[in-house]
Parts: C-alpha cells; structure tokens; sequence
C-alpha cells in the first residue's frame, strides 16, 4: 500500500505539471527589473583587507560584483548570499548588477572604505654578540612587516623585514645604540618604537676592570656575589679605579663566581695566572678554577692563600704542570673562597681582586 501511494503522488504531480497550458511562463517577460539595490560591508579589524560583501535588492536572484579595485574578474552570488574579497587600504566603487530570473538587470554602485589601524603593542628582541646585534620584532596588527634602522649612521636607510623574521648588524665601535623599529599596519599607519643596545669589545686578559667598552659580566652561584666597584684602597701595588669584589654570604660551602672569556685562553706560551687581592685576614684560601665553557667536566684549577691583611698583595696560579696546550679549550674563570667552608658575608668572607694576567 506504501509504494502504491507513492507511486499514485508522483504520477500525479506530473500529470499537474503537464497541464501548464502554453504561455503561463509569460509572467518573466513582464517582470521589472530588481530595485532597491543595497551593499553590506563587513571590513575586517584586523589588518587583513578581508571585506565581507552582501548584496541585496528587491526582484533579484543573482547579483554580478565588480570590486572596484582594478581586478579584471567578477563574481556573481545569488540572492540571499555574500562574497569575501581582499582589498588594500584604500576607498573603492563597488559595483553591483542586479538580476531577475528573467535577466533584468539594474546597476548600484556603493563607496567602500578600507583603512587599516595602527599597529599595537609593539616589542623589539635584540641580542648582542661583542658588536653584533640580532633584531626581530613581533606586533599586533603589524601585516606590512618593520621597518628597521640600527643608530649607527646619520642617514641611515631603514631595512624591511617580515613578521618572525630577523636582522644582523655589527657595529665598527662598542657603544650604546639607538635601535628603531617602525611597524607597518600595510596602509599609512604606523607605530615607531626604540630601544637602547649595547655592544661591548671582547673580554679578554688581562682583565683590569677599567675599560668602559668591556662588559665585566661576572656570575654568582651557592650564596655569592660578584660586583665592580670603585677602588677604596688606592694604595702600595694596585692604585687603579676600579676593581672586583667577592662576598661569600651564608649559603653553600662551594659558593663562588665565574666570567666566561670572548675566546677560550691561549696555554701556548703562558700558563701562569697572577691576580692582584686585598684580604682582611691572612690566611683566606682562593681557588681559581678553569673551565671548558658550557662543559665543566673540562677544568683545572688551583688554590693559593692570602699571606697579608688589609694591604694588596699579588697570587700566583702556576698551572705549567697541569696546563701543556690549548686541546681542553678552558675560557670560564671561576673563583672560590675557602672552598667547603659556609661564609658569613663579613670582611673575613670579602676579597677584592684586581689585574687578572695570564703570563710566564
């Protein structure tokens, strides 16, 4: 009974259909073309020129788009749909052909207006390396990528770089620089932004603490600190500005502090480390350790005590037994004071230290 009911609706719906007498289709040569055209537009926020386009108009069951930005081709949608389209920042005429199912048609041409905002929250990363500087960007809204100038000359010409992309640049002189960055929006907006680097020579020896162009970058671990300070002894061997201090604090017995060199040290003719001190005690045991950097299991090292009070004297490292060539690559410098005893941060815990010399 199911399909006999099915089979009775389908013969009768064409049996219906077949009755449309000649001539009843005439109502599609009457019609009048579509009115009451209206464009919609959806601009993005977010920099991309993406414009969500919607069309409408009375009587219309496809419309024809042309964008208005130059591109040959055109894109028809039907009633009820849209389109999405790509623009640069600009203001355009987008023009829309209305038609009927009987291929009327009617133009409507509407003013669409694309402006890119600023770009925000704008941060520069720049690493150093001695007189190389790395320089990337990152930036909300910034799609025409940085515009990037590093301070080194007067008229410089900014260089163009893309979002996640990076830049090098070694300046001839260490010294602080004045790096700018210019962030595109892809239209006339833009948001400048700078920052101070700083570029130094390379760390080498001797190290005398008194060379502005050096960063006498000194690490701490186990409770110590390492600092660089003015002089206050300016007497007998060492009269010179600026010096290093150590303070073992109340931490952990093997507390101490490290440098890392620009260049592994050369053994080739001099093995012989010599190091100027002020103690306020005799008897302070300083070990000066030497390492591979990056791989401490590459190291040699030596420990010689203090023999005056309140007066610099200098220590002497004699690493020519144990030191032969250059094959451990030992760039790091490490100090320890009274190595497997807690400090306490008094002057009995404190070393001044001065003209570290690798010699003969």
């Amino acid at each position: 009974m199911k399909k006999a009911i099915f089979i009775l609706t389908i013969l009768t719906a064409f049996y219906g259909c077949s009755k449309i007498p000649d001539g009843d289709l005439d109502f599609l040569q009457t019609e009048q073309a579509p009115s009451s055209s209206s464009l919609q537009f959806n601009v993005s926020n977010d920099n991309s020129g993406l414009v969500t386009i919607t069309p409408n108009s009375a009587g219309a069951s496809s419309y024809e788009i042309n964008f208005g930005d130059g591109t040959t081709s055109t894109e028809t949608v039907l009633a009820g749909k849209h389109t999405t389209h790509v623009y640069k920042e600009g203001v355009y005429a987008v023009k829309v052909t209305a038609k009927s199912l009987g291929g009327k048609k009617a133009d409507t041409t509407a003013q669409l207006a694309v402006t890119f905002r600023a770009p925000e929250s704008v941060v520069i990363n720049a690493n150093t390396d001695l007189h190389k500087v790395t320089v990337s960007a990152t930036a909300l809204y910034a799609t025409g990528g940085f515009k990037v100038s590093f301070g080194e000359t007067a008229n410089e010409t900014p260089t163009l770089i893309a979002s996640g992309a990076s830049l090098e640049h070694t300046y001839a002189t260490a010294g602080t620089y004045t790096v700018k960055v210019e962030a595109l929006s892809g239209g006339a907006a833009t948001t400048v932004v700078t920052k101070d680097v700083t570029v130094y020579d390379p760390l080498t020896l001797p190290m005398t603490f008194e060379l502005p162009t050096v960063n006498y970058a000194w690490g701490d671990f186990g409770g110590s600190s390492t600092s660089v300070i003015p002089n206050p002894y300016k007497t007998g061997i060492n009269v010179s500005n600026t010096v290093g201090k150590i303070v073992k604090n109340a931490g952990e017995t093997w507390a101490g502090n490290y440098i890392i060199l620009s260049n592994p040290m050369d053994f080739t003719t001099t093995r012989v480390f010599k190091v100027k001190v002020y103690s306020w005690r005799v008897g302070m045991r300083v070990l000066l350790q030497l390492e591979r950097s990056g791989d401490n299991t590459f190291m040699e090292n030596l420990e010689v005590v203090t023999t005056k009070a309140n007066q610099w004297e200098t220590l002497t490292f004699d690493f020519s037994a144990i030191i032969k060539d250059n094959s451990k690559k030992l760039q790091n410098i490490l100090f320890f004071l009274d190595n497997g005893t807690k400090g306490d941060g008094s002057n009995n815990y404190t070393l001044l230290f001065d003209d570290i010399e690798l010699t003969n």
